[in-house]
């Protein structure tokens, strides 16, 4: 089953029963419009630099930071309701690094975080020479409760250590792509076939095309049509395991 939905990811998660999802695998936009634009926060001037700036389509990547926060901890407890006791969330975000300050999702110590996983992306837009350059983002494991019983088989993974080494998927015109093999490790080691997997912010498919490769049931979220017309096109072309 795969179930490409067009709307509001807040919105259609609401419509998802309680207790009804194996796994969450998702990468909501970093807000990073907001810290490439010319603003004062907090006394600090932020101001653009090399970093890129992402275009999400009818998404708004450029909003207050309290707002940021809010929508995305409305997000993570809706996302644990849906959350079976034994599921899991991967949910992948970054630090930003603006004006030698680093602003951390520190909103996500709040949930029930079973471990931090380190991507290695191995290269990275930013060339800010002030910095060391920041090649990783982060992957952080939560469950439904803290003393959930996480169903998961390590013998299953392609990556079976704390840092995951993945380059980019440059082979895809969304904007900002996980690769697909990062969503692999992930339905491996925390799924059996035909459970259901969801990922709210689906835009190009990525998390569907591993479902559909892996036998897993899909649901994707998704606000902007072109996308989900990008996604129902790659994976109506991926290949079945």
């Amino acid at each position: 089953m795969i179930d490409i939905r067009l709307g509001n990811c807040l919105e259609e998660i609401k419509k998802i029963p309680d207790n009804s999802i194996d796994l969450i695998v998702t990468s909501p936009p970093y807000n990073k419009g907001y810290w490439s634009s010319n603003r004062n926060v907090n006394n600090y001037s932020f101001y653009k630099t090399k970093s890129r700036r992402i275009e999400y389509g009818d998404f708004d990547d450029n909003i207050e930071p309290e707002e940021y926060e809010a929508q995305q901890r409305e997000i993570l407890k809706e996302c644990i309701r849906v959350l079976k006791p034994s599921g899991s969330i991967f949910y992948n975000h970054i630090d930003i690094l603006k004006n030698h300050q680093t602003i951390h999702p520190t909103y996500v110590y709040d949930f029930p975080l079973k471990q931090i996983i380190i991507w290695n992306r191995k290269n990275t837009p930013k060339l800010d020479k002030s910095y060391f350059f920041p090649v990783n983002e982060y992957i952080y494991w939560i469950q439904k409760t803290k003393t959930s019983r996480t169903k998961f088989n390590r013998k299953n993974a392609i990556y079976n250590k704390n840092i995951w080494d993945i380059m980019p998927d440059k082979n895809n015109d969304f904007p900002a792509p996980f690769p697909v093999e990062l969503v692999k490790n992930c339905i491996l080691t925390t799924t059996n076939e035909k459970d259901l997997v969801l990922d709210p912010y689906m835009g190009s498919g990525t998390t569907g095309v591993a479902c559909k490769e892996l036998n897993r049931n899909f649901i994707g979220i998704e606000i902007n049509k072109e996308y989900c017309d990008m996604a129902n096109e790659r994976i109506k072309n991926c290949k079945t395991s």
